[in-house]
């Protein structure tokens, strides 16, 4: 498997130098909107202007082609921090770690990307500064920093082996937001994270594990595993994300479950299952949920 790191701090770089608008606004929807627009489609929010060319990357909170002061300051910060750098060898390590079992797949490049987003847009996101997505119609992946420091650019190579862990978890057991069981989504959070720690250590786990304390951790795992087989997006979303994003999304919140709680528990029991068989978080990527969750006894 390879890795195609796609060098978006030149592309910023080249929208910096650009000093016609026009101009400048044709280059960001060359390079940064066009090859997401099917995925964009699929996401914007009810209420925005179909009409309007960059709607996509306001739903996702980019910095837009007029913001240059934010995406001059931002990337500078990230270049110092040699961020693309760290990004492009961590994804060739994790691309490398699935070569073993390319014949399983109808791809054999996993494409790589960092886009700078807007403060202001997430302002009232609980997330540190930074955010991780996956293109469901190509094998592409992204990693999103609006405020990149030494919180979480420490992390950046864990974000990487998460979306792009993704990709391949999602060929095996496609992703159906009709069928999908409260079970195969939290171990397909679990096991990416824990495919970003066995290839890069625990310190590049997400806060979404790391900031739980036992509290929260009994709570959110008495919830999941009394929902464990429930289906349906919104229902298993509020199992994954947690009751203040459930409010915030409009969607019911279950009461009680700590926000990401369904990250957290599904790392430890995929953390628990790697432990009791052996397997490396490679090899369990082609494990179903279920028997994941069966053998981890983490609801024992």
């Amino acid at each position: 498997m390879k890795s195609n790191w796609i060098p978006t701090n030149d592309y910023y770089g080249r929208l910096l130098t650009e000093p016609d608008v026009a101009k400048r606004e044709q280059l960001y929807l060359d390079l940064f909107i066009r090859p997401w627009q099917q995925m964009m489609n699929m996401m914007q929010r009810p209420g925005m202007d179909s009409n309007d060319s960059f709607a996509g990357a306001k739903t996702w909170g980019w910095l837009l082609p007029h913001q240059t002061e934010q995406i001059a300051a931002l990337l500078q910060k990230m270049e110092h921090a040699n961020a693309w750098e760290i990004g492009e060898a961590a994804a060739a390590k994790a691309a490398a770690r699935f070569a073993p079992y390319a014949d399983r797949f109808n791809f054999d490049t996993f494409e790589g990307w960092l886009v700078l987003a807007d403060p202001a847009f997430f302002a009232n996101d609980p997330q540190p500064g930074y955010t991780g997505a996956t293109d469901w119609f190509a094998p592409r992946y992204i990693g999103q920093f609006w405020e990149p420091d030494e919180r979480n650019l420490p992390h950046l190579a864990g974000l990487v082996a998460h979306e792009m862990h993704h990709l391949v978890r999602f060929r095996v057991f496609p992703f159906n937001p009709q069928t999908t069981t409260v079970a195969e989504y939290i171990v397909l959070e679990g096991m990416a994270e824990s495919f970003a720690a066995e290839l890069f250590g625990e310190e590049v786990v997400g806060y979404y594990v790391t900031q739980f304390d036992d509290t929260m951790l009994d709570a959110a795992k008495s919830l999941i595993a009394n929902g464990l087989h429930k289906t349906g997006f919104n229902v298993i979303r509020s199992y994954i994300f947690g009751d203040e994003l459930a409010v915030q999304s409009g969607y019911e919140p279950l009461g009680g479950m700590p926000t990401y709680g369904g990250y957290a528990v599904g790392y430890h029991v995929v953390q628990a299952f790697l432990q009791r068989t052996g397997m490396s978080a490679a090899e369990a990527t082609f494990v179903s949920a279920d028997e994941i969750v069966a053998q981890s006894q983490f609801f024992a």
